[in-house]
């Protein structure tokens, strides 16, 4: 007998405490996901759509799905990123933790 056991896709996620409102939040980090050069190298092929008024969008390539959330915090806002990655990219978790920390960084310094 054969059994397979159904593992889901390795998660990584970013999340980051700002003062900034929600809705300016959102502009920034909507614009560094659509328009940056460094994470379309990763993935030429990705694409992303958002939707203002829930503050919340979804890239999508050939190696990834990433989903962004934006909510109010007591101080600003929280903007969190989960990026979803196959298994053969999976000992990459880390480099795309880190590159996506630094471009959150980037956009709120």
């Amino acid at each position: 007998m054969v059994v397979l056991w159904f593992l889901s896709m390795p998660k990584v996620t970013v999340q980051k405490t700002i003062s900034n409102s929600p809705k300016d939040a959102f502009t920034k980090v909507s614009d560094m996901l659509a328009k940056n050069e460094d994470l379309k190298k990763l993935d030429p092929s990705y694409q992303c759509q958002f939707n203002e008024s829930t503050l919340t969008g979804e890239a999508k390539g050939k190696l990834f799905t990433a989903n962004l959330k934006i909510a109010p915090a007591a101080t600003g806002s929280t903007v969190e990123i989960t990026v979803d990655l196959p298994f053969t990219l999976a000992l990459a978790k880390g480099m795309v933790q880190k590159t996506l920390e630094k471009k959150l960084n980037e956009v709120f310094a």
